[in-house]
């Protein structure tokens, strides 16, 4: 499954108005008129996908776990991550009567705000739970801003995600590369006197202060080491024929 990738849809919108790249980003129909093709706008494809899973196994992720919790008995919005946007905004973004704390005991949800807009990572796997399992296929709402005013809304259905064939209702496995930076946040409903825990694991997060011994600025992880459920595969019925006459 290929994925839209905002980072890319608000790169290009840019360009388009400022040809700051030049006109070879783009293909020209024969009456001169500038045109994108979508396929651009998703992420790698299967093959290509197959060949980053052939390089040499790297280390397992450490997660970013959060708790969000709704302590009034109505649905409310939680806002995750955008540290440009709401990092002095009040309950940074989200509505009163929602808390949200990372699983760590010795991290505060200010430094995973702070950190991920200075140490901005890609996600592999988003893992969702709750008890209460409604609030599992809750819509995420993905948002991603620039400074200049363009801004990009993309919803990630999770129900489409969640497997017939797995058997804990309150756990959801959602296999989706998410860029997450200052500029990035999730709009997330959390229904009325509800918990639900989001655990983020990163394929890829970039690091500066690595460059200072000589490494990479980028640390890219393996595959999660977690049990995932197997997505539903359709099999097609048995067109039945009918028997020729003796």
């Amino acid at each position: 499954m290929r994925n839209f990738d905002v980072n890319k849809y608000l790169f290009d919108a840019e360009q388009e108005f400022s040809n700051a790249g030049g006109d070879d980003l783009y293909s020209f129909d024969d009456n001169s008129q500038l045109f994108f093709n979508a396929d651009d706008l998703y992420s790698a494809d299967a093959a290509e996908a197959a060949a980053v899973a052939a390089q040499p196994v790297r280390r397992s992720p450490s997660p970013y776990q959060i708790t969000i919790t709704n302590s009034t008995p109505t649905p409310l919005n939680a806002i995750v991550f955008g540290k440009n946007i709401y990092l002095l905004s009040a309950n940074f973004g989200s509505a009163i009567g929602i808390s949200i704390t990372p699983s760590q005991a010795n991290v505060t949800y200010l430094q995973l705000l702070q950190q991920s807009g200075d140490m901005p990572f890609e996600t592999s796997l988003i893992r969702v739970q709750s008890t209460n399992t409604a609030q599992i296929t809750q819509i995420i709402n993905i948002t991603s801003t620039d400074a200049n005013g363009q801004q990009a809304t993309i919803p990630l259905i999770t129900q489409s995600y969640f497997s017939a064939n797995q058997f804990q209702a309150g756990i959801l496995d959602i296999p989706y590369n998410l860029k997450v930076d200052g500029n990035t946040y999730l709009t997330y409903s959390v229904l009325g006197s509800t918990t639900v825990v989001m655990t983020f694991f990163p394929a890829e997060k970039a690091n500066v202060a690595r460059m200072l011994g000589g490494a990479s600025s980028l640390q890219k992880y393996g595959v999660p080491q977690v049990p995932v459920a197997a997505m539903p595969v359709y099999v097609a019925p048995k067109v039945m024929r009918p028997k020729l006459g003796m």
